[in-house]
């Protein structure tokens, strides 16, 4: 279970995508409570979600996104960037406890993007700050009996869903590697903005959400050409120009919010 980084790969503690496990003292990221390494003689017995049961993820409205994903992601949801750190984080919905794609079946909208964030947990790569020896892990609690659910071992050998887990959480780290680098590019450059939110909830009224940040298109193109020429062969710019395009998902948003609370409202009332 034991894989090797690059030296300088160890995720910032606080990031929500990073996907090192932080010290006792640190909250662990998004969806994980109890993350614990893999190991046979503690996991023989142990059966994890169904591959396509997303149950875990439906009363979140935004999860992180890494930044080979954004052409992907792009297509269907708006890429935003939250915090400090500005993590690059796809938006699915407007009520923090509701994920419009993921229904009551735990089953994710058909044909919608869904990121490496969600589709690795429970698994989660582990790691002691400034090690470059990191583990295989799992969420403790997240064990399943549903039908379909996906044993850990076999006969004392890896299973292929183990043997997947691990291959998606280095890729994982590495694109979050990639992705950090990005992010503080951004910081650096003092392109970011915030914006306010608004949902017009009926004719001519509008209700502010909240702020997020994104990429100031103006001060985007007053970039020096040395910064955009760098930006261009490290790989950013793609993402800038995606997640530019993004923005116009929010009226998708929104229109998916509205149907869902239609079909909401006649459930309710049959």
């Amino acid at each position: 279970m034991t894989r090797k980084t690059p030296a300088n790969g160890q995720t910032a503690p606080s990031t929500p995508a990073a996907p090192v496990t932080p010290g006792p003292e640190v909250p662990p990221p998004m969806f994980y409570s109890r993350p614990e390494p893999v190991r046979a003689e503690n996991h023989s017995g142990v059966s994890v979600r169904p591959e396509m049961d997303f149950s875990f993820a439906a009363h979140v409205n935004t999860v992180p996104v890494t930044l080979p994903e954004f052409m992907m992601a792009a297509r269907h949801y708006p890429i935003m960037f939250l915090g400090p750190e500005l993590v690059p984080t796809a938006a699915l919905g407007f009520n923090p406890q509701l994920n419009l794609f993921v229904n009551s079946n735990g089953e994710w909208a058909m044909g919608q993007y869904i990121t490496a964030y969600v589709r690795r947990y429970p698994f989660i790569l582990l790691g002691a700050e400034g090690s470059d020896v990191l583990h295989l892990g799992i969420d403790g609690p997240a064990v399943s009996a549903k039908p379909g659910a996906r044993p850990l071992f076999e006969n004392g050998e890896q299973t292929a869903a183990t043997k997947q887990a691990v291959e998606l959480c280095e890729q994982f780290h590495q694109a979050y590697m990639f992705t950090r680098d990005f992010s503080k590019a951004l910081a650096d450059s003092g392109i970011i903005e915030e914006r306010q939110l608004e949902v017009e909830t009926s004719p001519g009224q509008k209700t502010q959400l909240g702020a997020f940040k994104r990429v100031s298109e103006d001060k985007f193109r007053q970039l020096p050409d040395a910064t955009v020429l760098d930006w261009f062969k490290k790989g950013y710019m793609y993402g800038i120009y995606f997640h530019l395009q993004s923005m116009n998902n929010w009226e998708l948003l929104m229109a998916r919010n509205a149907l869902v609370a239609q079909a909401a409202s006649q459930v309710a009332a049959l």
